[in-house]
């Protein structure tokens, strides 16, 4: 039995974190003496720490106080919407049931908005704000009532997205860069230390090496999931965003793609044209010189 294999680098700071807390707790039950793994386990600890002061260090420069409070509301207003749309779908007229079960099924697509970093989630609400103003939304929200409650998310939501930018300063800049550096030197001791494992594992064996490569896989599985959900939530708003652009541009997807893919390459052919143009004048301006020094240094007849 081997570890299986986790790309630390795809999780989030808040998911790798969590990872390695559990890791810690892990190996603790266990011991790295009885893994024999200490100067592995201590290089992987002190880069932890390490990293943990950092991320401290970027949620301290971008999130205030006022921040974590507009989050806070933004939370509420949120689940107020799933309220009002709930008690809507209860409601003894058929027209306002019907409203509420096209806007909860709108709702239903940000589900996991509320799990979001503080980031994410403002680009996440903004995109469940257009949904909800849009033509086919709007007169369902205003039948249930929630026009004022979706002015105010869009107050909050942008007032977040302003406190943020106005955070985004250059000591900021150089504490997330150095929590970057640390998150690759963390990535390289996971990998000394399970390579470790796994090389003691297939050479002596042993009830402790099979039981914690097995729960270790348990909590591997668990954060993989995480991330292939993520990814598949992505890969479904590239999908709805392409299939609007190509909607408005009277095409089907493809179509669009092809469109897209044919722009690309005509910026790329442009930036060529003009890299090769500039590369030609340097060599003309460095001859038209060189001609010049040559009829310089000619002697007089």
């Amino acid at each position: 039995m081997k570890i299986k294999p986790l790309q630390l680098h795809s999780l989030r700071n808040n998911e790798l974190f969590e990872f390695c807390r559990e890791l810690i707790a892990l190996v603790g039950a266990t011991t790295p003496a009885a893994l024999k793994i200490e100067p592995q386990w201590a290089a992987f600890t002190a880069l932890y720490a390490q990293a943990d002061e950092a991320l401290k260090k970027v949620e301290g420069s971008t999130i205030t106080a006022d921040i974590a409070e507009l989050d806070h509301r933004r939370d509420n207003l949120i689940r107020g919407l799933r309220d009002l749309v709930d008690a809507g779908l209860l409601h003894f007229d058929d027209a306002t049931h019907q409203a509420a079960r096209r806007v909860e099924q709108v709702l239903d697509t940000y589900r996991d908005v509320l799990r979001l970093g503080v980031v994410e989630q403002t680009s996440a609400v903004y995109n469940l704000l257009v949904e909800l103003t849009g033509e086919g939304h709007s007169a369902d929200c205003e039948r249930l009532g929630l026009v004022p409650w979706i002015g105010e998310l869009d107050r909050v939501n942008t007032a977040i997205e302003k406190a943020f930018a106005a955070r985004n300063d250059e000591e900021a800049a150089r504490t997330t860069l150095v929590l970057k550096e640390v998150r690759a030197a963390l990535t390289d001791a996971y990998r000394a230390l399970t390579e470790r494992i796994d090389a003691l594992a297939l050479i002596e064996g042993g009830a402790v090496y099979g039981r914690f490569i097995g729960e270790l896989n348990v909590i591997v599985a668990r954060y993989k999931d995480l991330v292939a959900a993520r990814r598949g939530r992505a890969a479904a708003e590239k999908a709805r965003g392409e299939a609007e652009a190509a909607a408005a541009a009277g095409v089907d997807v493809e179509t669009w793609r092809s469109m897209q893919r044919a722009a690309r390459a005509a910026e790329d052919a442009a930036r060529r044209v003009a890299a090769g143009a500039a590369r030609a004048a340097v060599v003309e301006r460095s001859d038209a010189g060189a001609v010049e020094v040559v009829a310089a240094g000619e002697p007089k007849r």
